[in-house]
This record gives structure tokens, sequence and C-alpha cells, in this order.
């Protein structure tokens, strides 16, 4: 069996990945992976981003693949869906007028973002230390006795530390926080902390793994980066896809200036990106606020963020919000939410290279 819908229509209602609702995050990770383990064999008809086409373990795995999304209670959870994080942090504020054309502010960032130099550190294994917070959706596992509460959500605190070697071996060490604001019942924070806290481990496959220098021409990186995971012939690949390669490029690999500067030109150069103005970040750092709309057609509209130090031009903040859902499985208001909202905020810490995975600065 190698179609996801097949194997949902087997299980039936007892899948627990029913109804999964993933973050943009979640939903990058999936697809990079599982395009690159695709077989020859296999046979693709739908789009990637639609479904999930290796199945490994059965329907835990299919849970995991589809990403940090959603989680599932156990049948017999008294309380129904959990809302343990009640609210959304609060985004970064502007400082400033209205929001203007971002070209020319960014190809003008872009230029002090080349003068500044190779990542800090040594070795052969990029290290990005963050911390922030990804919105997830919870479904209640069907049973015979469904809980009242079918649907909920929590926006969980994270650090996160992330280790990616030049030969493609990748951990992460996801680690969830106590809440800033609580709901529900004492006991579904515990049960929060235990569900999303862990370490992943795995080696990417060659076609993901990324060149130890990165193209400093912005056209030269955009191919390379369209270029990531095996596709078949059919998938038609567009600049959200790039976009989101974007975004989880700055999770994993330290950038020089020049290499950070090819990134805020490809986004001047093909998205219609907006100067916000001036803010600061969950940490207290100022920087210049851009952002963009991606639409990935059938599933989602986004809205990235990106806060750039005027000094030096390094990513210090990035979120994204969802705008909209088209035809999504679960309508949002079953969770108890509406557009937009939320969908992940990330602070850079220390970004650099380090000696093995597992190292720190």
């Amino acid at each position: 069996m190698n179609d996801l819908t097949s194997l949902r229509a087997t299980l039936n209602d007892s899948d627990p990945a029913k109804d999964t609702a993933p973050t943009d995050q979640g939903r990058r990770w999936a697809r990079g992976n599982a395009i690159a383990r695709l077989r020859e064999s296999t046979p693709v008809t739908n789009p990637l981003w639609r479904r999930i086409p290796v199945l490994v373990a059965g329907a835990a795995a299919a849970a995991l693949a589809v990403g940090v999304g959603a989680t599932l209670l156990p049948t017999d959870h008294p309380a129904g869906v959990p809302v343990a994080y009640a609210s959304p942090p609060e985004t970064v504020e502007v400082v400033g007028g209205e929001p203007v054309d971002g070209t020319e502010p960014l190809l003008e960032l872009a230029e002090v973002t080349a003068g500044r130099g190779d990542p800090q550190g040594r070795g052969d294994v990029g290290f990005v230390a963050s911390t922030g917070t990804t919105m997830y959706r919870v479904n209640a596992d069907a049973g015979d006795t469904d809980p009242e509460e079918t649907h909920g959500y929590g926006f969980i605190p994270f650090e996160w530390d992330r280790w990616q070697s030049l030969d493609g071996e990748l951990r992460e060490d996801q680690n969830p926080q106590p809440p800033t604001e609580t709901g529900g019942e004492a006991g579904d924070h515990e049960w929060f902390l235990d569900q999303v806290g862990e370490t992943h481990e795995e080696t990417l496959h060659p076609s993901l793994v990324l060149p130890e220098a990165l193209p400093t021409d912005p056209d030269a990186l955009a191919e390379l980066l369209m270029g990531l995971g095996q596709d078949p012939e059919e998938v038609k690949r567009t600049d959200s896809f790039l976009f989101h390669a974007l975004a989880s490029l700055y999770e994993y690999r330290p950038l020089s200036g020049e290499e950070q500067a090819a990134v805020q030109r490809i986004i001047a150069d093909r998205a219609e990106a907006s100067h916000l103005g001036t803010a600061t970040d969950p940490l207290g750092r100022e920087g210049e606020l851009f952002s963009f709309l991606v639409e990935e057609p059938g599933v989602q509209v986004l809205e990235y963020r990106y806060l750039f130090s005027a000094e030096d031009g390094a990513l210090l903040y990035q979120d994204s919000t969802l705008m909209g859902e088209e035809a999504p499985e679960t309508p949002i208001e079953d969770y108890g939410l509406e557009y937009p909202v939320l969908s992940q905020q990330v602070s850079y810490v220390w970004t650099g290279w380090v000696e093995e995975i597992g190292a720190r600065p």
C-alpha cells in the first residue's frame, strides 16, 4: 500500500492521522523527507503537498510524517481535548508609518549583509539554537465513547537545538516550555509536554544534503533550493516551494553574509515584499521587519515576516501566519480558532559551526 488515502480508508475512524492539520513547518519537513524517500516504483498521481507518499510502520508513522500540526488524545481521556496553552503569543510590534514596498529596502540591506563575513564557530556541523512558539491543532482519538470536545488547540512555547552535518546527519532537540497562559485542567499541561518533547535523529537522503558552500548568486541559490529532493516529473515546483525551502534553510544552516544576502535578494526579486518598519523581537533585539504572502495552490495562504538586523543583516526572528485554507478537512472554526492565526514564531539565539552533532558553542 503506497497511498495515504487507501490506508485511511482501510483504518476508517481508527486512523490516528484523521483530520490532522499540519503547521507549515511540519508540512515542509514531511514533504522534503517523503519526496527524498520515494522509490521509482511508487506511483504518484496527487500533488505532494496533499499526501504522504511513504508509509513506514503503519498509521502511527503516517501521523508523524504529517508533522507537528496535530496531536491525538487517548480514547479514554476524561477531559476531551485539552486547551492547555490558551492564547497565541504577542506578535512583534512595529514602530513607524504605513508599510511600503520592501524591494529597495531589502536590496539595500543585502549590500550591508554581504559584508558580514563567515558564520561563527569552527567545524563541519551547522548548529542553530532558537526559541519560539508553534501552534498545535488537537484531535481526539475516535473510540467507542467519543469525548464531547473532539477538537482543540494549543500554542506551545519551545526551545529548539538543531544540528546538521555536511554529510547529511541531522539531529533536532525539541524542548517544550511551561505555558505563558493556561486553560483546561492542570493535568493537561503535563500531557502536552509529554507528547511534544522529543529528540529526532536521521540521515538525510543525498538529494537533500546542501553543499559546503552555497551559491551567492540569487538565481543559482534559488535553482539549488528548487532542486532539493527527488520529485516525480509531473509535479511542478512553484515559488511557494522555494519560499518554504528558504524558511527551512534558516532552521539548520549557518549562512555567511554573502549567502544570506542572496536569500534577501531572492525575496526582493520573487516576492511582493513589504517593509513594515522597525520592530523588536521577543528577546528584545531591534531590526527591520519585512513581510510577504505565499500561496500554496489548493492548500493555504501564509504570511511570512522576517526581522533582520539593520547593522549586519542577520536574521533575528521570523514568524508565519495562516491567512486562509482551501477546503480543509476540518474547518478551523471546529478548533475554536479563526483566520488569521499564528502558525509559528522563531527567535534565533545562536547560529554557527561546531565540531560534532551534540556539541555547543
